[in-house]
């Protein structure tokens, strides 16, 4: 009778009992999933990994996961819905872990490279775009009567007679999506340090070639060189900044100037590119296509991209990765690249740092712990704080 009693307790019988079983088992799978998938970053094409991917980049949506947790095992608690307490109390410990395990590895990391970091903007961090910027100026028109275009952001004028170092921002999206203007944290921010950022749109499929990407983002370059004395501009100190696919662009075109491979889309002169800010952009192509955690995704963009696989186009594979191109004189690079990244593989930064230090390059390469794709999406994260104390004393560095 007694064994009969301990196992009816275990069944709800009041309604707040029910709707806390409930929920405790409709929140279980869900839960396991996500930590799955922030655990084991892949599979972008999945929509739990997605979802994952948005709470590693924004941590104060899994931090009120948690306190939701927290308030319905307390009412399991008083209600005493047993069933609840159990699945309820293992996924709080999972939740805890997976706030805190990344960001002890981020600030140990931050503590070994002498940067200080906020732990309260990592959860709560609101960075107020005030400035406006010159929107949609022409850069050039291609031969068949395409607008090129770019935003202006201009840097705080300090001194009348002083010309500013510019940085051309190219935006992410696998190169078959994405616009300018996605970045506007980075370019306000850079503009308080003194850079005029010009954010430059590109051509992409089905409206632009294999060639085109990167022949816009040369023009642009061009742009700006001819119209330097325009926007006060040191032309002596222009710099290429990019994420992603953006990345993988700004060092193609650093890299490749005046390659007749690769010729910008219209008639401008070669520029000296001072410094490459490269955010967690793929250095070799063909290893990229085969050797990623989302194949799905990453191939399916890259054909549209390319026009297919590298069994179809090895040439084209080869001429648009920008490791091919490195040599002495190759513009000093900085690197950024999180350990969870569930689209660009660690193994991207690792290659490019190698070739680098063969040749000569001035560079440096951070390799960020527990950290995934596009994380300076969030001006506030432990990640992208690290990365402009880093950006900003290479940027000084090489635009004395």
């Amino acid at each position: 009778m007694q064994q009969i009693k301990q196992t009816a307790s275990w069944r709800p019988r009041s309604l707040i009992q029910w709707l806390l079983t409930f929920l405790s088992v409709v929140v279980l799978p869900v839960i396991v999933m996500l930590a799955y998938y922030l655990l084991v970053p892949s599979d972008m094409n999945k929509i739990m990994s997605g979802l994952a991917w948005a709470m590693s980049l924004f941590p104060v949506v899994l931090l009120i996961i948690t306190l939701v947790i927290i308030v319905l095992l307390v009412l399991a608690f008083w209600k005493k819905a047993l069933i609840a307490r159990t699945i309820l109390i293992p996924l709080l410990l999972l939740l805890i872990f997976l706030i805190v395990q990344p960001i002890i590895s981020m600030l140990s990391y931050a503590k070994s490279e002498n940067i200080s970091v906020s732990l309260s903007s990592h959860f709560f961090n609101k960075q107020d775009i005030t400035k406006e910027p010159m929107q949609n100026v022409v850069y050039g028109k291609t031969t068949d009567g395409v607008e090129l275009k770019l935003d202006v952001w201009t840097a705080k004028e300090n001194s009348e007679n002083t010309l500013k170092p510019a940085i051309v921002q190219v935006h992410g999206g696998g190169w078959v999506e994405g616009d300018k203007g996605q970045a506007p944290h980075w370019n306000q921010w850079l503009n308080e340090l003194g850079y005029t950022v010009f954010d430059v749109q590109y051509r992409m499929p089905p409206h632009g070639g294999w060639k085109d990407e990167v022949g816009d983002i040369k023009s642009a370059l061009g742009w700006v060189l001819t119209n330097a004395d325009t926007y006060k501009i040191d032309s002596k100190r222009i710099n290429l900044m990019g994420y992603s696919a953006g990345g993988n662009l700004a060092m193609l075109a650093a890299y490749s100037m005046g390659s007749a491979q690769l010729p910008p889309s219209t008639n401008v002169p070669e520029v000296h590119i001072n410094s490459v800010i490269n955010f967690y952009g793929p250095a070799d192509m063909t290893i990229f296509y085969k050797n990623n955690p989302s194949i799905d995704y990453v191939q399916g963009v890259m054909k549209q991209y390319i026009g297919g696989a590298p069994s179809q186009y090895p040439d084209r594979y080869k001429i648009l990765s920008p490791i091919n191109y490195i040599q002495e004189n190759t513009p000093p690079t900085i690197t950024f690249f999180g350990t969870g990244d569930r689209i660009v593989p660690e193994k991207q930064g690792k290659i490019l740092d190698k070739a680098l230090a063969v040749n000569g390059v001035a560079h440096e390469f951070y390799l960020l712990p527990e950290v995934d794709h596009a994380f300076d999406t969030n001006p506030g994260s432990l990640s992208t704080q690290f990365a402009r104390e880093k950006v900003t004393v290479f940027l000084q560095k090489y635009n004395k």
